[in-house]
């Protein structure tokens, strides 16, 4: 059954949307149904927008430029049945912005979700309609002012690890994720067989302290049980991260079954190459 917070922001949706077109719900087909439906909850907004205002002249740009100063987002959205404690699928499309422009807003909006779920336990679909009201207009107007003021402007680097071994594991996960937490970075910690990996994105200043903490304090014991640093850590690429990278909004273990699996979780956050660079060279199949 959906939770009731959740039929309850349906419902209220619907209530705002309620010009023709504005709200569809897909699956189910009914609303009168929705409180007993069990699976995943498909909808679409349409979102009206305005252009971004010019603060010295009191202009919208959209205006400057002699263009419509409202313009529409459709904005859809697919929601599991563990929502609202996991991040909704979001999708958006707008015929007056560039695929570029959409792209970045996409990412924008949803790095907004991740914070919200990660800092609230109740709906998040209202907030990031009131989101997209106020910032799709600066995407559309002035994309390089909307990138400088992502909710993820440090965002810069990748960095790509890969462990020998890890005999206190508990301790070691525990000591890596509060330096992520400690550092706002973001990323993956892979477990195939006997290969560790460690993906970590984030301001360039953040991943080089997280690099030197790595190499320099205890992080795992030795044969006898003591304290000791990380020998043999193998830093296998370190370059700049583009907007896609944005789809790692949090840090997470990962355990894989096979090669394919793990393949598998590069492509789903974007970072095909990386694998097929720097993993399958490694990866016996």
């Amino acid at each position: 059954m959906v939770r009731p917070e959740v039929v309850e922001e349906i419902l209220a949706l619907e209530s705002i949307f309620c010009n023709p077109g504005e709200f569809n719900l897909l699956i189910p087909s009914s609303l009168e149904t929705i409180e007993e439906y069990q699976g995943a909850i498909f909808f679409k907004i349409t979102v009206k927008c305005s252009g971004n205002e010019d603060p010295e002249l009191g202009l919208k740009s959209s205006e400057r430029n002699g263009s419509s100063n409202i313009f529409v987002v459709e904005m859809s959205v697919m929601i599991s049945p563990n929502y609202p404690r996991t991040v909704p699928e979001i999708s958006l499309s707008c015929t007056e912005m560039t695929k570029k422009n959409m792209s970045l807003l996409r990412d924008q909006l949803n790095a907004h979700a991740a914070n919200l779920i990660s800092s609230s336990s109740g709906p998040i679909i209202m907030d990031l309609t009131l989101w997209l009201q106020e910032n799709a207009g600066l995407c559309r107007d002035e994309p390089e002012l909307a990138r400088s003021r992502s909710v993820r402007t440090g965002i810069n680097t990748i960095v790509l690890i890969k462990l020998d071994h890890m005999r206190n594991k508990p301790r070691y996960l525990k000591l890596i994720s509060r330096w992520v937490e400690e550092l706002t970075l973001n990323g993956r910690i892979f477990f195939l067989g006997n290969l560790i990996f460690i993906l970590i994105t984030g301001e360039c200043e953040n991943v080089k302290k997280y690099l030197c903490r790595h190499k320099t304090c205890n992080v795992d014991v030795d044969s006898s049980g003591k304290p000791c640093k990380e020998r043999v850590m193998n830093v296998l690429m370190q370059q700049e991260s583009s907007s896609n990278d944005l789809r790692m909004c949090d840090f997470q273990e990962v355990k894989c079954q096979s090669p394919l699996e793990l393949k598998e979780r590069f492509s789903k956050i974007n970072l095909d190459y990386l694998y097929e660079k720097y993993i399958k060279p490694l990866v016996t199949y």
